[in-house]
């Protein structure tokens, strides 16, 4: 499924979201950028945003999570995905500046906009939280990324390429995330058959950095199928290499 998005979006707005300036020691400006908005989704998931132009807007966040409250399962459509939640966005934000034309709606229902990363997920099930936790601890002694070597820690997420202007791999518990003590998870949504779905799920994440995706000529949704996320990751889950026992 398509996880976190930064996309650039044609969008006739009148915007005001503040900003960061920088000025010299003469006292003169030398920079001046727009400072992102936060933006209320459904269950309080936020999303941010800022102006580039007249024309142009910037988001960042999970486009999953901002439509529906969590992202335990979503779509792996991320042209579909994305026109689905402009539209959404412009009926939150149509009072405060925010009027894409028509010719700016087709354009992003056709995918012709940029995107300079996108994150994909797959989640594989196993018997419980525990034997997800058992599984990442091996893979980080027994796993290891070509060029990049072995993975490393950070809390109980393990990074393969962590810190790559390309791509890297991650992997986590998903119901250890969402019962955290920093998870935002929807008490509406904490009923049994979605807490057991978390806690049995083994999450494989690619993050596609820009680098990655010009290079790959897939930096604009139109040029994305809806099999190619779960293609992409799978390419690169089995492009780790294992010990003889691990695999």
């Amino acid at each position: 499924m398509i996880d976190w998005v930064t996309a650039k979006m044609p969008c006739r707005n009148t915007l005001e979201t503040g900003g960061i300036v920088k000025y010299n020691k003469d006292g003169g400006i030398e920079w001046l950028s727009q400072s992102w908005l936060p933006v209320q989704g459904s269950h309080d998931s936020n999303i941010v945003i800022k102006p580039m132009t007249d024309n142009t807007i910037q988001i960042s966040g999970n486009p999953t999570k901002w439509l529906q409250g969590h992202n335990l399962f979503g779509t792996n459509d991320l042209k579909w995905l994305m026109y689905r939640f402009y539209c959404d966005l412009h009926e939150r934000l149509c009072d405060d500046g925010l009027n894409p034309t028509m010719q700016q709606y087709e354009q992003v229902e056709q995918g012709n906009y940029t995107v300079s990363r996108v994150d994909v997920n797959e989640t594989w099930h196993l018997a419980n939280q525990s034997e997800v936790m058992a599984w990442i601890r091996s893979a980080g002694e027994k796993m290891s990324m070509p060029y990049r070597g072995k993975g490393v820690f950070s809390g109980d997420t393990l990074y393969w390429g962590k810190g790559s202007k390309y791509f890297y791999l991650k992997c986590y518990s998903k119901g250890d995330e969402i019962n955290s003590k920093k998870s935002n998870f929807p008490d509406a949504l904490k009923i049994p058959q979605m807490l057991e779905y978390a806690d049995r799920a083994l999450r494989l994440e690619l993050v596609l950095c820009s680098k990655a995706l010009r290079e790959w000529h897939i930096n604009m949704p139109c040029n994305w199928l809806p099999d190619m996320p779960k293609m992409l990751l799978l390419t690169h889950v089995r492009g780790l290499e294992m010990s003889n026992q691990f695999m």
